[in-house]
């Protein structure tokens, strides 16, 4: 098995493994902040949805597992995944990546960013994986496409096992009847 396909299956792995953690969200569950001051996904009065976020908070906070959903589509689905792996941009970014007004919609969200993540990496060529990523890339310019891989699955493995987390506390604060 080449590199790449370990990367893919990886990649395949970790997300089926956070999705069947979201099988049933709900919105309570969705909008359900653990303690005051969470950053959350949250609706204007217009029905738009809107995140809570700050460039590099002094002390990052507790967030929402609508926030941290949220977080986990745009490392999915960030048009910078395409631009730094394979040179090009559909242009979709900030529509794939935008916060949800639901969990079902989060949840499609999700499962339409890991599909264009797939995408991605497919296209991405055996030998591409050893290539720096370049002038764009700005600071990381000379760090290769395997390791910004390495790096989305890094933040895909615990952002997921976060949402699990959250998950886990929201039942054992509210026991599901049945």
């Amino acid at each position: 098995m080449k590199a790449k396909d370990d990367l893919i299956t990886l990649s395949d792995y970790v997300f089926g493994r956070t999705r069947t953690r979201l099988a049933g969200l709900t919105d309570p569950e969705y909008f359900w902040e653990p303690v005051a001051g969470c950053w959350s996904v949250r609706l204007r009065q217009d029905d738009v949805a809107v995140v809570d976020w700050e460039p590099h908070p002094e002390a990052s906070p507790i967030t929402t597992i609508a926030w941290r959903l949220w977080h986990l589509v745009f490392n999915y689905g960030q048009g910078r995944n395409e631009q730094w792996l394979l040179g090009s941009d559909d242009g979709e970014g900030d529509r794939r990546c935008a916060p949800r007004p639901t969990a079902a919609a989060a949840l499609v969200a999700l499962d339409e960013a890991n599909d264009w993540w797939a995408g991605v990496l497919s296209q991405l060529k055996e030998d591409d994986l050893s290539a720096p990523l370049g002038p764009g890339a700005g600071p990381y310019a000379d760090n290769s496409k395997a390791s910004y891989v390495l790096h989305q699955l890094d933040e895909m493995i615990h952002h997921g096992a976060e949402l699990g987390v959250l998950r886990d506390l929201y039942t054992a604060r509210f026991p599901r009847e049945g």
